[in-house]
């Protein structure tokens, strides 16, 4: 659960356990102000990381979609090869048999084509159907090796286009188990943000300057970093939304795939894979234009202002903003991605 942010936690415990809900969402126990943000942040990470593995999944589902068809196409190319020396090799056997018709007649030499001619005209005759017989019967079956490595591959084509078709259907059956997962917790996290929304302006003060901040006292440093900066705090407010990448929405990794691409820097699109790019940074020696990445597995990412302030997507129900570093979450691992 994320860590309950310092000016709220910092209240006196009176003010918060009497602090009542005007609106108590069905799904949820708290009974407090304090209780019900926190229970939104924990229902918020929950969320990221779910949208994470629904990225996650439906790259896999689109690489295996081409996986598959290549696959199908592979089988059906195999299948007309082997089809067509099918056709040839029913034609070879039509030959032979016509060879074996033909040779069958004792007269069907040269030396018998004299000896029986009738005629100038059957002499020609016999003399061509000699030939023929000959050209026949003497000609070298061609083909059969080829056909039986056609067939051999048309056999291991099919066999792998249906392995690929049933991959995909379990990539498939996993994205839809994840996307409804998501759907559950978007639910979920409506009710809440609407009780959130639905309290007095006496409970909403509780809440105020919890974390946001405005940007005018930022200092965008020079460079890609702030190249990066300056995209990402063009951002604030506009809204979080599960897997968008922009102009008008983002998720937190598409938020820093989107600034970072306006630097000319190629980011992944989740931000566990992002969190493996860079250098790692001690808390201590953060900057502007570091990646800092939250919670284990890693599911949530900003982008450094400076040593204190971070500007992020943060979650479901809210929109881009600067917000302390320390109070977003437990942070995993911090990253350098430009020099």
């Amino acid at each position: 659960m994320r860590a309950l942010p310092v000016s709220l936690a910092g209240i006196g415990g009176a003010v918060l356990l009497t602090a009542t809900l005007l609106v108590a969402p069905a799904s949820a126990q708290p009974t407090t102000v304090a209780g019900l943000l926190a229970y939104y942040y924990d229902l918020s990470a929950q969320a990221e990381l779910v949208n994470e593995q629904l990225l996650t999944v439906q790259e896999q589902l689109t690489a295996q979609q081409q996986a598959s068809a290549a696959a199908t196409k592979a089988a059906d190319d195999a299948k007309a090869k082997a089809d067509a020396l099918r056709t040839k090799a029913t034609a070879a056997q039509d030959v032979d048999r016509v060879a074996d018709v033909l040779s069958s007649r004792s007269d069907l030499d040269a030396l018998s084509a004299f000896a029986t001619s009738t005629s100038p005209d059957d002499l020609v005759g016999k003399l061509e159907a000699a030939s023929l017989v000959a050209h026949l019967t003497n000609s070298p079956r061609e083909g059969d090796a080829a056909l039986a490595a056609a067939e051999n591959a048309e056999t291991k084509a099919v066999a792998a286009a249906k392995e690929a078709q049933d991959l995909e259907a379990k990539v498939t059956a996993s994205a839809n188990d994840v996307q409804q997962r998501r759907t559950t917790l978007d639910s979920q996290i409506t009710e809440v943000r609407g009780a959130l929304d639905s309290l007095t302006p006496e409970q909403r003060s509780l809440l105020n300057g919890i974390e946001d901040y405005d940007s005018s006292d930022v200092v965008i440093p020079g460079g890609n970093a702030g190249t990066v900066l300056q995209f990402a705090l063009g951002q604030l407010g506009k809204p979080y939304l599960w897997g968008a990448v922009g102009p008008d929405s983002y998720d937190c990794s598409g938020l820093v795939q989107t600034a970072f691409h306006h630097a000319g820097v190629n980011l992944p699109r989740v931000s566990r894979e992002q969190a493996t790019v860079g250098r790692k940074v001690a808390r201590a020696n953060v900057r502007a234009g570091d990646l800092i990445f939250f919670y284990q597995p890693v599911h949530h990412v900003a982008i450094a202002i400076d040593g204190t302030r971070a500007v992020h997507a943060p979650s479901f129900g809210e929109d881009v903003k600067i917000s302390n570093i320390d109070n977003i979450g437990p942070i995993t691992v911090i990253r350098r991605v430009m020099p």
